[in-house]
């Protein structure tokens, strides 16, 4: 979430493992010249939890209300992660210049329970020089940071438990060297702030990363080889971020200036035709907008606004894919997200997310599959220095056709 091939090679295994692909697909060409080729599917996830998750439709922490109200159960059906894309490339280009990119909803965006809103994942255009392996990116799509994505039927995946990295808009470049028959990727981007709402000062209309002085930086030097495994790569990468908040101390145009950063490793790893074993870890502070750190960046005092600072975090994730058949997969793993807790004692609040998952697929049809999946989750809280525990199991069941 692009940079490209790991990130695209890691989509393609996740939804491989829960969706059948359809028949090669027939490109529209445009007014203009350009190439669209549809794709996506639609989809219905119904999930049963025996606790209350942040969020039943992408479950990623459970709240604190499981403390004094456990086992308050419920039921979540949606067609939210139904997803609609575009992938574009122009007829017209010249012999050096060559451009491509892509346009891609969900129904994530919010809306009413039978009315969801889209919500743009990706919308971008790139264009790349010749046969030099260098190009440059300009829109929204995945993080440089962290590129690959839990196997989960879970719309959050592993978000705030070990997962970290989004999507937002950015400037990249990128060189691709060639390795045997691999390549070794260097990759830089210039990325929107995604800040918070001022904690402070509630009457500026500024968010706290529009009120940043820089942009974030990001930057990822990664290989992608095959080894042993015929038709399979491995994969190695280091990635990191570095950005600033502005923080409104008072209405005075007092501010403090506080930093996002992280350091990341990722890491694909076939074993056989068979199993593939995947892994992240990634250590930071102020990582709320890279759904890293529990969902938490900032611990601010309203009694002391100097002592507004980042709240560092670290965790990472493990998952191993197997696929026997072409119709049959299986994926498991477990990721954590753990914050430290000196930089949390003054406010406590969620301190550590681990959560366990294990999922099967089978596809009825070229288009059709249905999925199954466990998910468990315990969320610690803080307070006064006494860690409490709060736990839920999650049933889903999802059913897919691809286009």
């Amino acid at each position: 979430m692009n940079f490209n091939i790991k990130k695209t090679i890691t989509q393609v295994i996740l939804l491989s493992s829960f969706t059948a692909f359809a028949a090669e697909p027939i490109a529209v060409i445009t007014k203009s010249g350009v190439s669209a080729t549809l794709y996506g599917f639609a989809s219905l996830n119904a999930a049963y939890e025996d606790s209350k998750s942040n969020n039943g439709n992408f479950a990623n922490f459970v709240t604190a209300s499981d403390l004094t109200n456990k086992n308050d159960a419920g039921w979540h059906f949606t067609p939210n992660l139904t997803r609609i894309g575009l992938n574009l490339s122009s007829g017209n280009d010249s012999t050096f210049f060559k451009a491509n990119g892509k346009i891609e909803v969900d129904f994530y965006g919010g809306g009413s329970g039978n009315a969801p809103t889209p919500r743009l994942r990706h919308g971008y255009g790139e264009i790349t020089f010749g046969k030099s392996g260098f190009s440059i990116l300009g829109g929204q799509t995945w993080d440089l940071i962290s590129p690959l994505v839990t196997p989960t039927l879970n719309a959050g995946v592993l978000n705030n438990s070990g997962d970290a990295g989004l999507r937002r808009a950015q400037l990249r470049i990128t060189e691709k060297v060639p390795v045997g028959e691999g390549s070794l990727d260097f990759a830089v981007a210039l990325v929107r702030t995604i800040g918070e709402t001022q904690p402070y000062n509630t009457s500026s209309a500024s968010e706290t990363g529009v009120d940043a002085n820089i942009p974030t930086f990001q930057g990822r030097i990664g290989i992608s080889v095959p080894l042993w495994v015929e038709g399979k790569k491995f994969g190695l990468g280091i990635s990191g971020h570095y950005g600033q908040e502005e923080i409104d101390l008072d209405a005075t145009g007092d501010t403090k200036e506080i930093p996002t950063w992280s350091f990341n490793v990722d890491l694909t790893l076939p074993i056989t035709s068979n199993f593939t074993f995947l892994g992240e870890y990634f250590i930071g502070a102020n990582l709320d907008t890279y759904a890293a750190g529990i969902g938490r960046g900032l611990a601010a005092n309203t009694e002391d606004p100097e002592s507004v600072k980042s709240i560092g975090a670290y965790g990472g994730w493990l998952a191993l894919q197997a696929k026997f058949i072409k119709k049959l997969a299986f994926n498991v793993g477990a990721g954590l997200d753990k914050l430290k807790r000196k930089d949390i004692r003054k406010v406590g609040g969620r301190e550590q997310n681990f959560s366990f998952f294990a999922n099967t697929s089978y596809n009825l049809t070229d288009a059709f599959s249905l999925g199954f999946e466990y998910l468990h989750i315990q969320t610690d809280y803080l307070t006064a220095n006494t860690v409490k525990e709060a736990d839920l199991n999650r049933y889903q069941l999802s059913a897919t056709y691809a286009f």
